[in-house]
């Protein structure tokens, strides 16, 4: 089902006088915020996830405050992992269960994911053998495979090649058909065979 306003921000202004943009989000939109920096992304998503409340402004999130919603936004920092997990599949696993996922099945989807986008090795790396590309391949990944309302993406083509990039917006699409919606973050333009696309940039 098809939610209007599912997300509404105006005249948010949050840590250190950063304001986010003014944005309506229906459910099955795709939001590009092309960002400046990591510190606007790491502000944007924690506010998302509702670590903090804006200093002005007011955002509602399925009808709710933002500060309440939480359970209805997904974002994965995988550069919080615990070194001492012991394997990407661990990782997967931990998350399926928080989140109430059933386990072998983001388990299949998201092997099903990297092996579209050509990057099944990276079930064999150690956290210390990941460049930053990597970890955000594994964080769109996992992201892909448990999605909910409101799914955040960093940088999720980074790295990668038109063929993957063709993959992953494929993804978006099936994902967007279920009534998920995107915001993407990145520090460059959306692609030129993106489509749908509203750019609102962090000022």
């Amino acid at each position: 089902m098809k939610i209007d306003n599912l997300l509404t921000m105006k005249g948010v202004f949050i840590h250190k006088g950063v304001k986010l943009p003014d944005v309506t989000l229906s459910s099955g939109d795709v939001l590009w915020i092309q960002t400046e920096n990591n510190l606007q992304a790491d502000l944007f998503t924690s506010f998302m996830l509702g670590l903090f409340e804006p200093k002005v402004g007011k955002a509602v999130l399925a009808g709710t405050d933002i500060r309440d919603a939480k359970g209805t936004v997904s974002y994965i920092d995988i550069s919080r992992w615990n070194p001492r997990i012991d394997s990407v599949e661990t990782f997967i696993k931990l998350l399926a269960y928080d989140g109430g996922f059933q386990i072998s099945s983001v388990i299949n989807e998201f092997r099903k994911i990297l092996d579209g986008m050509d990057s099944g090795y990276i079930l064999n790396m150690s956290f210390e053998e990941m460049s930053v590309s990597t970890k955000n391949i594994i964080s769109t990944a996992i992201s892909l495979s448990m999605p909910k309302l409101i799914i955040i993406l960093l940088e999720p083509f980074a790295g990668l090649d038109k063929k993957a990039i063709s993959f992953i917006g494929g993804e978006i699409k099936k994902i967007v058909l279920d009534g998920s919606s995107f915001i993407i973050l990145s520090d460059s333009e959306p692609p030129v065979y993106s489509k749908h696309v509203k750019m609102e940039p962090i000022s």
